[in-house]
């Protein structure tokens, strides 16, 4: 018999890599323009204000301050009184040398990302100065709205995480080869925006709220190089990560300008990983042909629906958006939105569909955009040459996918979905508020032995929480509130008048949708389950105060299923009032109307014996401590 190597000081949940991701942070930026640049911001719109509202419109937690200052000797002295993360310059500062501003502000603060920003190309003339590189870090043009703020923000934030992120949990990279800055200012932007609200979109696949805002961390990076010398050294470091890559095709090879660079480096990259997703652009057609032959898509500079070219680029081949599947003429076969839709597509799309996707790891690159690196990782090394045939294929996905999906979901409370929830949902939370004491502790016991493999520790012994919905307290304070029974309850009144009161009520319509679906799923018998905030918490166990209800769960009119099942909900809420529970609360100290009430909705474990469900177990278990 194999023990559980049990250490509480490593207990730690699988996902908390993901809090570790994105170490530097820009916090606090400084501005620095001419009192002419300052106007024309302020009328164009509050800079502050477009920031904050690109942060605010893509969701994202945490907008950066910015202090904003009309001098070089202003800033510098700012930066000496001041940790700033970044520095953005506009090119016209009056008399102030740029050059020299930059190179005084890195030694001030060694390392700080300095980024300069230009209203026209034509003030971009000093980046052609020998000492550019060493006072700045990039230029960009000031496009007059917010988001090229943000792009810049998250450029400098991907190029200074990137290394830790992707040796962490491997996350995803985007290679973007652009020396255009006119180009790159309108690229980024977009690339962030997509990239951004794609993210957003997965995060319905995400169990609970705090994976889906950790999710949004390890969203992919984009990094950028402007020769061929750079972009193949980016390839090279972060080619194990590569979501795939963006390029020009006539930028600087060995020093001097190449017409054909981008489609040399298409080509040698190509040779090493056939199916990695790359785009050349160019203002030159005629290159169109030359990209076709390289097996990678092309994007004419030209093109009046540039953006909403590349955008739509983006989401087919690096994995965003929904997985399409095709048959090998490019037809649409079938949609998959999320990992519940994705196991029914695999069951019944066509054989060269299936056999399509698989041979061009289609299945690991849209994983991989939803940071679902573990799976990604378990499939991108299978080869379709391994199986028998296309059915296998399709067998090992659904299986794989659907192990998966259940693995990750267990010691998890996640939230509860209708478009999700099935068989193989384990723990789950309907409504907002606490668990109460017993479904917290149900969590945790769950959530230890995940995290210690001790299922099948002992011989003959299967160990485990049989699944279970909780209806979360904020449930029953709805209840309360919309049927006005707080003041009731706490009255001078019966038990049964109490509980009549209490069945005659209706909970609240979106909780009734949520048992329907969930009663269209879950057809095994239940307990019904009181899970009060004060229920088994410390020296307070509450045992055999609130009621629980055993369901059969059997009838074949599911309409009465559901209403036997919202009448235990009821009488478990109405139990709180009752004398019994009422002396019990005010014996311990607490008060009785600051009592609240979660409900486990958990399967019955048991055998069926003709018309008859045996539990398996059932009693109640009490332990003592007898070294205080």
């Amino acid at each position: 018999m194999a023990k559980p190597n049990i250490d509480l000081k490593d207990y730690e949940s699988g996902f908390a890599r993901f809090d570790s991701l994105m170490p530097y942070k820009v916090k606090d930026i400084l501005l620095v323009s001419s009192l002419y640049d300052s106007f024309i911001l302020e009328e164009d719109g509050h800079i502050a204000q477009m920031i904050f509202n690109e942060y605010v419109e893509l969701n994202l937690s945490f907008a950066p301050q910015i202090k904003r200052v009309s001098s070089g000797e202003e800033a510098l002295r700012l930066l000496k009184q001041h940790k700033f993360d970044l520095v953005m310059v506009f090119r016209k500062l009056g008399d102030t040398d740029v050059i020299a501003f930059g190179k005084q502000a890195k030694e001030i603060i060694p390392n700080i990302p300095i980024v300069l920003l230009a209203f026209h190309p034509r003030e971009l003339s000093v980046m052609d100065h020998p000492n550019f590189p060493a006072a700045f870090d990039n230029a960009f043009l000031w496009n007059g709205e917010g988001n090229i703020l943000l792009a810049i923000t998250k450029y400098i934030e991907d190029r200074l995480n990137v290394d830790f992120d992707t040796r962490l949990v491997g996350v995803r990279v985007i290679i973007l080869i652009e020396d255009s800055i006119k180009f790159y200012s309108a690229y980024l932007p977009l690339l962030y925006s997509v990239i951004m609200r794609q993210t957003q979109e997965l995060m319905t696949d995400g169990l609970n709220l705090s994976h889906r805002l950790l999710r949004m961390r390890a969203r992919p990076k984009i990094i950028m190089a402007k020769t061929y010398e750079e972009g193949l050294e980016l390839y090279e470091k972060y080619k194990k990560y590569l979501l795939g890559i963006i390029s020009d095709i006539k930028f600087s090879k060995g020093g001097k300008i190449d017409d054909l660079a981008g489609l040399k480096l298409a080509r040698k990259i190509k040779n090493h990983v056939p199916d990695l997703p790359i785009l050349l652009q160019s203002s030159n057609f005629e290159h169109a042909e030359e990209a076709e032959k390289c097996n990678v898509a092309f994007l004419h500079k030209k093109t009046p629906a540039l953006l909403a070219e590349l955008k739509t680029f983006i989401r087919r081949n690096f994995g965003f958006g929904d997985f399409v599947f095709r048959l090998p003429d490019g037809s649409v076969a079938a949609r998959a939105g999320d990992f519940h839709s994705m196991e029914k597509c695999l069951a019944k799309v066509p054989e060269e569909s299936l056999i399509f996707h698989a041979n061009r790891n289609h299945f690991s690159n849209w994983l991989m955009a939803r940071t679902e690196f573990d799976l990604a990782n378990r499939l991108r090394p299978r080869k379709v040459s391994e199986f028998k045939d296309a059915e296998a294929v399709r067998s090992y996905l659904i299986s794989t996918f659907r192990g998966f999906r259940h693995e990750k979901q267990l010691g998890i409370v996640s939230d509860f979905s209708r478009r999700q929830f099935d068989l193989q949902s384990d723990f789950v939370r309907i409504g907002e508020g606490s668990l109460g004491g017993k479904g917290r502790g149900l969590a945790f016991i769950s959530r230890l032995l995940r995290r210690y493999n001790v299922y099948d520790c002992f011989d003959g012994v299967n160990i485990n929480v049989p699944p279970a919905a909780i209806l979360g307290t904020s449930i029953f304070d709805k209840f309360l509130e919309d049927n006005n029974l707080l003041e009731y309850a706490l009255g001078e009144h019966t038990d049964e008048e109490i509980y009549r009161a209490f069945l005659k009520a209706r909970l609240p319509k979106d909780t009734r949708a949520d048992l329907n679906y969930f009663l269209d799923i879950i057809k095994y018998p239940l307990a019904v389950r009181s899970s009060s905030l004060l229920e088994d918490s410390h020296y307070q166990p509450f045992a055999g105060i609130f009621d629980t209800h055993m369901l059969p769960n059997v009838h074949p009119n599911k309409k009465e299923r559901l209403k036997r099942l919202e009448t235990a909900v009821k009488l478990i809420y109405a139990s709180i009032f009752s004398r019994k529970s009422k002396k019990y609360i005010e014996a311990t100290g607490n008060r009785v109307e600051e009592e609240k009430m979660a409900v486990i909705l958990q399967r019955v474990v048991g055998r069926r014996r003709k018309d008859t469900f045996y539990p398996v177990l059932s009693g109640i278990a009490r332990s003592c401590n007898f070294y205080p």
